[in-house]
């Protein structure tokens, strides 16, 4: 077996977990592992690093909480697939930041109609009385797997007809911008972490309850106008966020 330091007062499941993560991005840099690939087994650890199934498991299972692998019971582990990045410190458009990452996006709309909107919704879009949205759900997709849910709300009396014909080959934004000249030009994003319910963890593909992180966005018109209400979840499994600060 290779020799971990038992005589370091660092612990041997913390030295485990580094020697194993750094083969891992060894391995994915160089190309010999790609994600879902099977990575090791807390046997095969046992045998070649000479610990104990406690010592294996837990380092598995730091590895997995750093987003690193996955673990399927009576199946192994595998490499997990990267997480998405979603910078905080600027206007965040989906689409482009996902192909700049290398991922290709695309989406499925899921519904799309117009209604009077609870509350909520007509409080944050400045609608009174009588006043409808258009509603539009769509599932985003990265490289075909299900990523993020959501649900905009935008003003009808702002975007007529928006609910008339087939939306599914462009960009919400895009559209806004070359069929009503109004693509919005800031937002406020609010974060949340929180477990899926059914429908939600079912379109994207994810036990129910497994950890998701609801985004919540407000846009802004070139007037300042809020002309986009969305709200949605991403896959927690795969959602990474940064945020610059100076």
């Amino acid at each position: 077996p290779m020799l971990l330091n038992r005589g370091s007062s660092f612990p041997l499941f913390a030295q485990l977990t580094a020697e194993l993560r750094e083969q891992l991005n060894r391995d994915l840099r160089s190309g010999q592992l790609k994600p879902g690939d099977l990575f090791a087994t807390e046997k095969f650890l046992c045998q070649k690093y000479g610990v104990g199934a406690i010592t294996a498991k837990r380092a598995l299972d730091d590895l997995e909480s750093e987003g690193l692998v996955v673990r399927h019971r009576g199946r192994g582990t595998f490499v997990a697939q990267p997480r998405v990045n979603q910078n905080l410190d600027h206007f965040y458009r989906f689409t482009t930041a996902m192909q700049n990452q290398g991922f290709r996006p695309t989406w499925k709309n899921l519904s799309i109609d117009t209604m009077k909107p609870e509350t909520s919704v007509c409080k944050v879009l400045g609608l009174g009385p009588g006043e409808k949205a258009v509603r539009i759900e769509r599932l985003r997709l990265l490289n075909d797997e299900p990523f993020f849910l959501h649900t905009s709300y935008l003003p009808e009396k702002l975007f007529p007809n928006l609910d008339k014909a087939n939306r599914e080959s462009i960009a919400l934004y895009d559209l806004l911008a070359q069929e009503y000249n109004g693509a919005p030009v800031r937002c406020r994003d609010t974060f949340e972490p929180v477990l899926l319910h059914r429908r939600a963890a079912l379109l994207l593909q994810v036990p129910p309850r497994s950890a998701g992180m609801l985004l919540e966005r407000v846009a802004y018109s070139a007037e300042e106008l809020p002309i986009e209400l969305s709200r949605g979840v991403i896959r927690g499994d795969r959602c990474l966020l940064t945020v610059d600060l100076q």
